[in-house]
């Protein structure tokens, strides 16, 4: 070999070394097999830094560099490498970022002529089913399911609080959820979807109100009235014996800063004036409406007595 020839392919080499590099650390040290052999690699050489300890075998085609942690996000990249599936569920909501922490266990969306799940050393859950590109995205290089059918599919299983939460931060939109639910209208957990929906598309704080008012009546309570006039506002709940006030919250996402700001005002003159508050949001009520009551049937029993 000329030494022309001897420097370019030296040249090569440290350009695919280079590119090796940069691809492991934009993807949390995991690579894949065909993600190597695509940057140059042969099966050989994986095999060789397989032995030598410098790639951690994860299963089903998926690696990890000996250089790197295995972390959450590694574990989610390493799952979706394994199976050639998109994360979904708990897993899909914490990267979209419409939940706060991972979950243990992951789970993922593979087609339904999808081979088997591979034998992975974490905890993995395979669902076959057959998604629209709509309903696919791929996120910092993830492939996930999309953030509105993401969304709608936590909030089945982990409350309403989460929709709020994603509409809130601007991770989905009114328009976007309704259009995944239509997408996906007979799989599981679009009857809730549809329910929440509709509360979105509606006055989610005189649903709250509602859903209040009907508590009220099947704990037999007492001594209750609605929107008791309080100066130049109304308590949403007074008992006036008492001074207890309970002020009902709709969903954070239909929240205004002045709204926000003139509930303040109105919450600080009930105490100013001797009242006791309580708050409680439409995702409590609807969520766990009997520990709600509980706290109010407490709290007028300690104040009576």
């Amino acid at each position: 070999m000329g030494d022309g020839s001897k420097r370019a392919a030296e040249s090569s080499a440290r350009r695919e070394q280079r590119e090796l590099a940069e691809y492991l650390a934009d993807h949390d040290g995991v690579i894949t097999r065909s993600a190597a052999l695509g940057l140059g690699l042969s099966s050989s050489a994986i095999g060789r830094l397989v032995e030598a300890k410098l790639w951690i075998a994860l299963g089903g085609g998926a690696y990890l560099s000996a250089t790197h942690t295995f972390t959450d996000e590694a574990r989610l990249r390493a799952a979706a490498g394994a199976t050639g599936g998109a994360v979904d569920g708990a897993a899909a909501a914490w990267w979209h970022g419409i939940a706060q922490s991972p979950p243990d266990s992951i789970s993922l969306t593979v087609p339904r002529s999808h081979r088997r799940a591979p034998r992975v050393p974490y905890d993995l859950e395979v669902h076959r089913r057959d998604l629209l590109p709509a309903d696919l995205d791929v996120v910092r290089g993830l492939s996930v399911t999309a953030a509105p059918l993401t969304a709608l599919e936590s909030a089945a299983v982990g409350g309403s609080a989460l929709l709020d939460r994603s509409l809130q931060e601007g991770i989905v939109t009114v328009d976007g959820l309704a259009a995944a639910t239509k997408r996906n209208a007979g799989r599981h957990g679009m009857a809730e979807a549809r329910r929440l929906l509709a509360v979105i598309a509606g006055d989610a704080e005189s649903e709250a109100e509602r859903l209040f008012q009907t508590m009220f009546e099947l704990h037999h309570l007492t001594g209750w009235r609605a929107q008791f006039p309080f100066g130049v506002y109304a308590i949403d709940f007074a008992f006036p014996a008492q001074r207890l006030a309970i002020e009902v919250d709709g969903w954070a996402f239909h929240r205004t800063p002045d709204r926000a700001m003139n509930d303040a005002r109105k919450q600080n003159r009930l105490v100013l004036a001797g009242w006791r508050v309580l708050r409680f949001g439409w995702h409590q009520l609807d969520g766990d409406g009997e520990a709600v009551m509980t706290d109010v049937i407490t709290a007028v029993n300690a104040i009576a007595a």
